[in-house]
């Protein structure tokens, strides 16, 4: 919200990437309640992965072309969600479903406490990288 008040204007990429991945917290917890009260649905657990996939593929491409640095707790809790929600994906194990998926949830709102208001400074302020647009450097 900083940037707003200063006059620039959040990237489409990083707008859908974070109402997206807003959307994929719902979904996710939706396969957690599907799978303890009807069982596990395979196919409805590797669409949700496939579709924090593609999220993540978008938050890739925002990161390289915007300019905005980013902790590398973001990209750490996302790939360890990514990877524990295609372990489970598959499985028709009640018990490893819900674990994996609950993991992943969990991981999931800690990489998006990297970027909100409401989340730690210590994730806002340790290992920053950036990468992407940057201003041409003159000759």
């Amino acid at each position: 919200m900083a940037g707003r008040a200063q006059g620039v204007s959040m990237s489409p990429l990083l707008i859908a990437h974070k109402h997206y991945g807003s959307l994929l917290l719902v979904l996710v917890l939706a396969v957690i309640v599907v799978a303890l009260t009807k069982g596990p649905k395979p196919v409805l657990q590797r669409i949700v992965a496939v579709l924090v996939d593609i999220n993540l593929v978008v938050g890739i491409v925002a990161l390289f072309y915007t300019a905005k640095p980013i902790s590398w707790f973001h990209p750490i809790f996302a790939l360890g969600a990514v990877g524990l929600l295609h372990a489970g994906a598959k499985s028709e194990d009640k018990a490893k479903v819900v674990r994996c998926f609950s993991i992943a949830l969990v991981l999931l709102v800690a990489a998006w406490s990297v970027n909100a208001s409401w989340g730690p400074d210590f994730f806002k302020s340790t290992l920053m990288f950036k990468v992407g647009a940057t201003a041409p450097v003159a000759p």
